[in-house]
């Protein structure tokens, strides 16, 4: 057994040295001091403007002259032999360096001296944890799909590298007025007649993304913790998992900051039927606090926007009028009385138990610009569905952060601010009350706890601290990533506190 085990050990250290042998010997690694490379060369800035490392595609930040390199994540926090691939002729030299085996260390640059025989070019290497992003267009982005190439790049993919065809357009309402934008793009075919999906980060498959700039939030991560919560919530009546990450974005070869890359919510996603010209689900996206009332006439609609709600399924003017008609008459029931609403009105109007989850989410985040009015798509899956569902979004005035007019952000942050709730909980109908409390305490069990926020703040901390939160910080306004989700941390602690004592207060009533 102790000879096996020998030989098993003797195996790794050969395959190491044989790794190592390669990945420095093998490559086009110099081992020229700089001040003689220099010496006999021209300086030519833009020798190269492509490069590969360990046969992963990098992203040239131009502004910067600067290469990005998302290393592979079994290599943080341990040596790594950096393999510059480039073309026959070329060698380089990591400067300070005798080896190209380096520590992972994603906070500071790697200077390299890239030549030939007549010229030579100094440049800067990267290193990131997040997926990174470059969109290159011909056209100034705006509110209008505007042609472009998209390169998504991921070590930790079976497919490091996916690219092709989009259209690319500003999104938002507010977001639009901010210095960083937000987008939205689809992707089409190589004559961008047809959209086509593809896959993105093993876990989306899709012909549409949204580059989400977070830019009114300074932790970068109330937005995303509010759907993951969400997604867990919600698990329990339907299998809708809203996917995300974070990445860095480039836009024509500049470096545009953090984002997060999410998936928009529309039929597909929402697992709903297509229209059959007799039949179909309806998807309806509410961008405004205005309510259809019950003494509006909508027998008429024809056109996809009516009020602050725009009719994102069906997409057939045909079947405009009649969708219109099914969804907004249903809603109106509830919006005449809203809170005050009976337990048969609001059961009749939305599935029960998707109503008392959103409510129990707004409420608990105190999600000041949600309720069950703006920022939701409400859904049906057929003209003969008795019920209405809701799919939140938008969702980062939230955890202690207030929408105001103050300041260029747009933004009160107020840590403090944990012992009020702006969006109801409370109803007037008791047999409601009951199904809240009732689904909170539940909910408390495994879900609404220290140590499920924890491990999510802990996992974007962990993701954003490395250097991308740094980086964005540097391109935008200044903020301390660490300090802000602790701050998130701390509101979450004293909201449970103060929400338990709440729903204690609420039961003897």
């Amino acid at each position: 057994m102790k000879k096996v085990k020998f030989i098993i050990f003797l195996l790794l250290i050969i395959s190491f040295i044989i790794f190592l042998f390669f990945g420095i010997f093998g490559t086009s690694l110099s081992f020229l001091s700089v001040e003689e490379i220099i010496k006999d060369r021209e300086e030519k800035n833009g020798l190269i403007n492509t490069l590969k490392i360990n046969n992963i595609d990098t992203i040239y930040d131009k502004n910067n002259n600067m290469f990005y390199h998302m290393v592979p994540e079994d290599y943080e926090n341990n040596i790594y032999v950096l393999n510059l691939e480039l073309e026959d002729g070329f060698k380089y030299k990591i400067i300070g360096e005798t080896l190209n085996i380096i520590k992972v260390d994603y906070s500071n640059e790697i200077e390299v001296i890239i030549y030939n025989d007549e010229y030579y070019h100094k440049t800067k290497i990267q290193l990131t944890n997040l997926p990174l992003i470059n969109i290159i267009t011909n056209e100034e982005i705006t509110n209008i799909d505007t042609n472009s190439t998209f390169t998504y790049i991921n070590s930790k993919n079976t497919e490091k590298i996916v690219s092709g065809n989009t259209k690319i357009h500003v999104r938002g309402n507010t977001s639009k007025l901010f210095n960083k934008k937000s987008y939205k793009i689809n992707f089409y075919n190589k004559n961008y007649t047809k959209e086509k999906k593809l896959y993105i980060s093993n876990f989306y498959y899709g012909d549409s993304l949204i580059l989400d700039g977070i830019y009114r939030d300074p932790s970068k991560i109330r937005n995303l913790l509010a759907t993951d919560l969400w997604n867990d919530i919600s698990n329990d009546f339907n299998n809708i998992n809203m996917y995300s990450e974070f990445v860095e974005l480039f836009i024509n070869n500049e470096y545009t900051g953090l984002y997060i890359l999410t998936e928009p919510v529309n039929r597909r996603k929402l697992n709903l039927v297509k229209n059959n010209n007799q039949d179909t689900s309806i998807v309806l996206k509410s961008q405004t606090w205005d309510t259809v009332k019950s003494d509006m006439d909508i027998s008429n609609l024809n056109q996809d926007f009516y009020l602050g709600y725009e009719l994102k399924y069906p997409n057939n003017e045909d079947m405009f009028s009649i969708s219109w008609n099914k969804i907004l008459s249903k809603l109106s029931k509830y919006y005449d009385s809203g809170f005050n609403s009976s337990y048969d009105i609001i059961s009749s109007t939305w599935n029960i138990e998707n109503y008392i989850d959103i409510v129990i989410l707004n409420a608990f985040i105190n999600n000041s610009d949600n309720n069950l009015y703006k920022n939701n798509y409400f859904y049906m899956n057929s003209l003969n569905d008795k019920e209405v569902y809701i799919q939140p979004w938008d969702m980062e005035y939230s955890f202690g952060l207030n929408f105001s007019n103050e300041n260029e952000l747009f933004v009160n942050k107020d840590i403090n601010d944990y012992n009020k709730i702006y969006t109801n909980f409370k109803h007037k109908d008791t047999k409601v009350n009951e199904l809240l409390i009732d689904r909170y305490y539940e909910l408390r069990k495994n879900v609404l706890t220290k140590e499920y926020f924890d491990n999510l703040l802990d996992k974007y901390k962990n993701e954003l601290v490395k250097g991308a939160a740094l980086r964005d910080s540097n391109n935008w306004y200044e903020y301390d990533i660490e300090k802000e989700i602790e701050d998130v941390r701390n509101w979450i602690y004293n909201r449970i506190e103060y929400f338990d004592s709440y729903i204690e207060s609420l039961q003897n009533e």
